[in-house]
């Protein structure tokens, strides 16, 4: 009898004591549906997270589905681990360290979208690559001098933590006629903090605390195309399916909601086809050119991406811009795309295909020869 393919995938699983069950959250129903894919794939499947791996017995303490509900089990180490662990504190704890330093080790590319990317790496994979006019002109923070020429240069500049998500963290200062400076500062999700500083230097002297802490990125703003003056960014989720080749399972537009400067739809952000939010904008010739630069920069993108990093990657969630000329922006490159176990547009067979396709992935990456 063929053994079943054994796939792991890393997250944080909480067991209910009382309800004799993993706790619910968005990310567990998403990962319950991907269990129940496998299975449905020939595989088994099952969640763990990092303090459940015993290195030396090579044994794991985790949860998969039997009968439709979640059983506590002891697997042995599986044949892929798919990650999507979303929490960078829990990742960046010392305890865990050493556990996924050791199964990336181990399994290479069988582990994959392993861990998170910093904004800076991601601009010099990208500043290598064809991919780099789409790129807007970025630095990294070194001094309090260095970040006032970069907003005095630029009528938008944006400062972006390396290892921020969410949009949180983020700074938006524009720079008025008079040479003073706004800012909106998105310092937690309820709300924004707003302020206006003389000047360049006085601006980014306000926030000398925070660029002490931890490590940011200016970042150079673009005039994109908004609606209703509100930002609008392009979501494109890429995954590889079973035959390890790159897809597009998703693309939709992220408008902001009133009053916010980023789009992300965690934080309040809303969704809607690219065609309605974005090129609708354009004359129907320019529409056919923009298409197709977002669908080949995303494609640069990944490529980009991999090639940087020296290794493959089952998904990635790519986020391009518009500007007023149709030029096509690239902004912001996730390794942990969050994806909704429900759709608000009613394209319930995309949110199934987004949950298959890493469960096809991961069986083509078991099954393939060593």
């Amino acid at each position: 009898m063929t053994k079943r393919p054994l796939i792991g995938i890393l997250d944080h699983p909480r067991w209910d004591d009382r309800r004799e069950t993993l706790r619910e959250s968005d990310q567990m129903a998403g990962i319950r549906r991907m269990v129940e894919i496998a299975q449905s794939l020939g595989a088994d499947a099952f969640v763990f997270g990092l303090a459940d791996v015993d290195l030396k017995s090579r044994r794991i303490h985790g949860y998969s589905r039997d009968d439709g509900k979640w059983m506590e089990r002891v697997f042995p180490f599986p044949d892929v681990i798919y990650d999507q662990l979303l929490s960078r504190k829990l990742e960046r704890r010392e305890t865990y360290r050493s556990v996924r330093h050791a199964l990336s080790a181990e399994y290479g590319d069988l582990f994959f979208n392993d861990g998170f990317f910093d904004k800076w790496q991601i601009y010099e994979w990208l500043r290598r690559s064809p991919v780099w006019p789409h790129v807007p002109e970025t630095i990294r923070h070194r001094s309090l001098a260095q970040g006032a020429t970069f907003v005095a240069r630029h009528q938008v500049t944006f400062l972006k933590p390396f290892h921020g998500s969410l949009g949180l963290g983020i700074i938006r200062f524009a720079l008025e006629k008079d040479g003073s400076v706004s800012y909106e500062w998105k310092r937690s999700r309820q709300g924004i903090v707003r302020g206006t500083a003389a000047s360049p230097a006085e601006a980014v002297q306000l926030f000398r605390t925070q660029l002490r802490r931890r490590p940011y990125i200016w970042q150079q703003g673009i005039d994109l195309v908004a609606l209703d003056g509100r930002p609008v960014d392009i979501r494109i989720l890429l995954q590889r399916d079973g035959t390890g080749a790159w897809k597009r399972t998703k693309m939709f537009a992220r408008v902001a909601k009133a009053g916010d400067f980023t789009s992300n739809l965690a934080t309040g952000g809303g969704a809607m086809p690219v065609d309605r939010a974005i090129l609708g904008a354009f004359p129907d010739d320019v529409k056919r050119r923009v298409r197709a630069s977002i669908r080949r920069t995303a494609e640069a993108v990944a490529e980009a991406v991999e090639a940087g990093a020296g290794r493959t990657f089952g998904e990635l969630g790519v986020d391009l811009g518009v500007d007023r000329r149709g030029f096509v922006w690239v902004i912001e490159v996730n390794s942990k795309p969050r994806k909704a176990p429900a759709s608000a547009s009613g394209r319930d067979d995309l949110v199934e295909l987004s949950f298959r396709r890493p469960m096809e992935y991961a069986l083509f990456l078991a099954r393939r020869p060593s």
